[in-house]
C-alpha cells in the first residue's frame, strides 16, 4: 500500500517510514519543508487543502501526524494550534473523502485525558474509558481531532484508528529507560501498532492508548513509589551501577515513582499530565482484533468496532538482560 504520512519529517515519520518499507509498503513523507530522507517525499501543508488533494493522489491510506504538540505551548498561540491541529485535520479528512481514501490512522496523545487523570485512581490506571478533560489547548485540539474523525465515519464512511501515544521522542540511554517505567513507549512498538492498524479491516472508529508495560503490578506500586531505586535494583540487579556508568547520579531516580497526591505532582509539557507518576495499564485478553499478530516479542490488546471494555492497548518491550 502507498501510505502518506503528514508531518512526515517529524518523530512519527522517523519511526514509521522504515517500518513501512520493511513491511513492503510505500511510505510517502509529506511535510511543509524539504526533507533529507531516502523515502519518497512531497512538499505540502495540511492547512492548504489544494496541496493536500494533490499530495493524496494515488495514496491508499493516510497517517495523519502533522501537529503542534505540548512542547510548543509556550511558543505558539491558540490560533496556531487551531489552524494546524484542528482545521488542518478537517482538511485531511475532507481531502481524503474527495480522493476516495477510506481510512486514516490518526496520531493522538495521552495528553487528551488532562484532568481526567484524576479519575484514574491510586495508583493511576490509564484506560480509554476515562473522561477526556483536556487541560490546555493542545489536549483540546486532539480531542476535537477525534470528534472530526468520528464525524467523518458517521457521515462519509471514512474509518479511523486513533493512537493515544505515550512519549517516544529520542532520549538518552538512561532517560529512555526511566521513561518506559512511567508511561512512555518504545518507538519500535509505536511503528508496530501503526502496522497492525494498517492491516485491520474491522475497526470503523476507535481510539487506543499506546504505552509500554511497566514491570510491576498494582500491588507492587507502593514499593515502587516509595523507593524506586531499591525496587529496581532488586528486580534488575546491577541497574544502579549501570546508571552511574552512564554518568548519572542518584538524582536520576528522583521522580521515578510518585503518587497522584504526592509532592512530585507537577505539570509535564509533553504528556500534559503528571511528571513523576507511573501510569499502569489494563489490556484486553484478545490478540487478534486489532489486526494480524506480528513478532512475538510484542503482545497487543484487542480492539473492535463494537462498544469496548475499558482497556489500554499495551505494546511491552522484552526485559533487558545483562
Amino acid at each position: 500500500m502507498r501510505v502518506l504520512i503528514t508531518g512526515g519529517g517529524g518523530n512519527l515519520g522517523r519511526v514509521l517510514a522504515p517500518a513501512l518499507e520493511e513491511a513492503e509498503h510505500e511510505p510517502i513523507l509529506m511535510d511543509n519543508r524539504d526533507l533529507k530522507t531516502p523515502h519518497e517525499t512531497v512538499r505540502g501543508d495540511v492547512r492548504d487543502r489544494t496541496e493536500l488533494v494533490e499530495a493524496l493522489q494515488g495514496t491508499d491510506i493516510v497517517v495523519h501526524a502533522a501537529a503542534l504538540h505540548g512542547i510548543h505551548l509556550d511558543r505558539y498561540t491558540t490560533d496556531d494550534f487551531w489552524d494546524l491541529n484542528v482545521a488542518g485535520t478537517r482538511n485531511v479528512y475532507e481531502a481524503a473523502r474527495e480522493c476516495g481514501i477510506g481510512k486514516i490512522l490518526l496520531c493522538s496523545t495521552m495528553g487528551i485525558y488532562g484532568e481526567g487523570v484524576r479519575q484514574a485512581g491510586d495508583p493511576p490506571v490509564m484506560v480509554e474509558a476515562l473522561s477526556l478533560e483536556p487541560s490546555d489547548v493542545y489536549g483540546l485540539s486532539k480531542r476535537l481531532c477525534a470528534e472530526i474523525a468520528a464525524f467523518y465515519y458517521r457521515r462519509h464512511g471514512v474509518r479511523t484508528i486513533a493512537y493515544r501515544l505515550g512519549m517516544f521522542v529520542p532520549e538518552s540511554f538512561v532517560g529512555y529507560g526511566f521513561r518506559l517505567l512511567k508511561g512512555g513507549v518504545d518507538d519500535r512498538d509505536v511503528a508496530q501498532a501503526f502496522l497492525l492498524g494498517l492491516d485491520d479491516t474491522r475497526i470503523t472508529f476507535d481510539a487506543f492508548n499506546i504505552m509500554a508495560e511497566v514491570p510491576f503490578s498494582i500491588e507492587e506500586f507502593d514499593q515502587w513509589s516509595r523507593n524506586p531505586q531499591s525496587f529496581l535494583e532488586e528486580r534488575y540487579p546491577g541497574v544502579t551501577r549501570l546508571v552511574e556508568e552512564q554518568g548519572r547520579t542518584s538524582k536520576s531516580w528522583c521522580g521515578c515513582g510518585g503518587s497522584p497526591t504526592g509532592p512530585s505532582r507537577r505539570p509535564s509539557a509533553c504528556l500534559n499530565t503528571v511528571l513523576g507518576i507511573t501510569f499502569l495499564s489494563s489490556s484486553r485478553p484478545s490478540r487478534e482484533e486489532i489486526g494480524r499478530t506480528t513478532p512475538t516479542r510484542t503482545s497487543h490488546g484487542g480492539a473492535s468496532s463494537e462498544p469496548k471494555q475499558s482497556c489500554t492497548l499495551r505494546v511491552p518491550r522484552p526485559r533487558a538482560t545483562s
